[in-house]
């Protein structure tokens, strides 16, 4: 942008460019944005989609509410289960995360690689002391467990993979079993260090007791089984033989309900003051009889008929179909 100088404002430039004293022009500012620079941590794998993981979220707090139902009828108190974070990262990386100490469960899946499940070990020892018939307010022992212990705290396992089976039979088209539960992590390396793996992080609440179970999905355990993840219970795609025959299985359940079918001559509106007011003999004129009756399945009319005999009983003859809008 041009500035336009007075005579005075140019003769003082004049004296100024004599004596050296000439002010320096400051550069403009560019008007160009800055390159954008993206930060990649190459630590971090990408084999998961973030629709892969937020589908193994949703499907994972349906557990949750499952198992919630299931152990505080079994342990009879309160326990709840809650999905806290759902995160992709390395095999080493997501095993040296996990609270200790804990106990691990090895969980196999249909694709024959297997998957692992943590719990921290005081939620697990409260629980055997519950199993055993001790009291809720119990203080966790600093030691490892027994062999009896070891043993109920399988039991514990179990309930939790039965439960989760489910989740997987829906989610993933996968059943899981128990294999064995360790106590040390150095005997659960099922994956090499660098395998892309989905960590499943679940507070447990145990009478007023937080702690946290984690379930690790190595890529190589689910990989066989992502297919099943967008046309299952949580996907986008419908499976159409699936829904055919839940289709007839409906169709045939519906088949032998008994309906009221009632054939309706006319019908008017009265005041409650009218209805009460109503003696023997008191004449209530419905509709005009060209109208004719309708055929009513419980409350809902399906048929305009015209009503008649048939022998000595009374019937309708069905006219026409009224649209159901």
């Amino acid at each position: 942008m041009s500035e336009v100088l007075s005579n005075d404002q140019i003769a003082a430039l004049v004296e100024a460019a004599r004596g050296g004293q000439i002010p320096e022009t400051k550069p403009q500012a560019s008007s160009r944005r800055p390159k954008r620079v993206r930060e990649v941590d190459f630590t971090r794998p990408t084999k998961f989609t973030q629709d892969q993981q937020r589908r193994l979220s949703r499907g994972h707090e349906g557990f949750c509410r499952a198992a919630t139902t299931q152990l505080s009828a079994e342990f009879r108190t309160s326990i709840s289960l809650e999905v806290i974070n759902v995160d992709q990262q390395t095999w080493s990386a997501a095993l040296n995360e996990i609270p200790q100490p804990s106990l691990y469960g090895i969980v196999s899946t249909n694709s024959g690689a297997p998957l692992l499940l943590s719990i921290e070990q005081p939620v697990i020892t409260t629980m055997i002391e519950w199993l055993l018939g001790g009291a809720e307010d119990v203080k966790s022992p600093d030691r490892d467990l027994t062999e009896i212990e070891l043993t109920l705290a399988t039991r514990v396992f179990s309930t939790i993979v039965s439960q989760l089976s489910r989740t997987w039979q829906e989610l993933l088209s996968s059943d899981l079993a128990l294999g064995r539960v360790e106590t040390q992590v150095s005997n659960v390396q099922l994956a090499p260090t660098s395998e892309p793996t989905i960590s499943i992080t679940i507070e447990l609440q145990v009478n007023k007791q937080s702690a946290t179970t984690s379930l690790l999905l190595p890529h190589r355990s689910v990989e066989p089984l992502l297919d099943e993840l967008s046309s299952g219970h949580f996907g986008d795609q419908s499976d159409i033989a699936a829904d055919a025959e839940v289709e007839q299985m409906v169709r045939a359940a519906l088949r032998g309900i008994s309906v009221e079918v009632r054939a309706e001559v006319g019908s008017t509106e009265l005041t409650v003051d009218e209805v009460l007011a109503l003696q023997v003999g008191d004449l209530v004129k419905l509709g005009t009889a060209a109208s004719g009756s309708t055929l009513y399945a419980d409350s809902v009319p399906i048929h305009r008929a015209r009503p008649g005999r048939s022998g000595t009983r009374r019937a309708v003859e069905i006219l026409e179909r009224i649209d159901p809008e």
